[in-house]
């Protein structure tokens, strides 16, 4: 390897990290402090106290850079700590993952900028810094994790204070009938008349349904799912307030 690429791969792995902005601005204060002490010294001449500086910043640099890439390696090889341990929904269910996703009309119709491209290859270099022998495992649960955050945080902007109610009954009740829930969307339809002028009772349940929380069956009941059941419990580990933290 050469100095250059050595150089770049430093760089690559400092650059971004607040840390390092914060240890440069401190350098930069013990230098120019310590330049001064220095010039106390009787007889001394300036170029040997560029050069005392410059052999003390070269050395605390490499230490630097070596216990970075020490602890980095330490968090590499440690395989438990991206190994979730949480079985799938299709396991829980006894049920075959069913997979409708078509990657060849998704890429094709994808947005492409030089955005898309830096976020692409910070996380190609986040998944080496973190899981070298395992990439494949690091993006799929990124992945993972993002989407479904993605999902919980796009119902969380658009639901409805009267739907959460409704969310919390089930979760407490478990299967009741359709009719029990109606009760919240007519406090909502007498607090917030404009709202639900054009609003009815089937779209408020179906707004609920089609983002996946609500089971409805054909004997007019329903029941929380299992991604409701998770939507709550995501909201409770992102701190958001469940009740009285929505209007309508």
């Amino acid at each position: 390897m050469t100095l250059l690429d050595w150089a770049n791969k430093q760089y690559d792995d400092i650059k971004g990290n607040f840390k390092w902005a914060l240890l440069a601005a401190l350098w930069w204060l013990i230098v120019h402090y310590g330049k001064k002490l220095l010039l106390l010294i009787p007889n001394i001449p300036g170029w040997a106290v560029t050069a005392i500086l410059l052999c003390f910043s070269l050395v605390v640099f490499f230490w630097l850079a070596k216990s970075g890439n020490h602890m980095i390696s330490q968090a590499a090889q440690s395989p438990a700590a991206l190994v979730p341990g949480i079985p799938t929904l299709s396991a829980l269910l006894g049920q075959n993952p069913n997979i409708t996703f078509d990657a060849k009309k998704f890429f094709a119709l994808a947005h492409y900028s030089p955005v898309t491209a830096e976020i692409e290859k910070n996380i190609r270099t986040i998944a080496e810094q973190n899981s070298p022998n395992d990439k494949e495992g690091f993006y799929a649960r990124f992945i993972g994790v993002g989407i479904v955050a993605y999902q919980h945080d796009m119902t969380w902007f658009t639901i409805y204070g009267s739907q959460m109610d409704a969310l919390a009954e089930l979760n407490s009740r478990g299967l009741v009938p359709v009719a029990d829930l109606k009760k919240h969307y007519d406090k909502a339809v007498l607090a917030y008349p404009k709202t639900f002028a054009n609003y009815s009772f089937e779209q408020w349940l179906s707004y609920m349904q089609s983002r996946m929380l609500i089971a409805r069956y054909p004997s007019l009941m329903v029941e929380l799912s299992f991604n409701g059941k998770d939507f709550l419990k995501y909201l409770a580990h992102v701190g958001r307030n469940v009740h009285g933290g929505k209007a309508n």
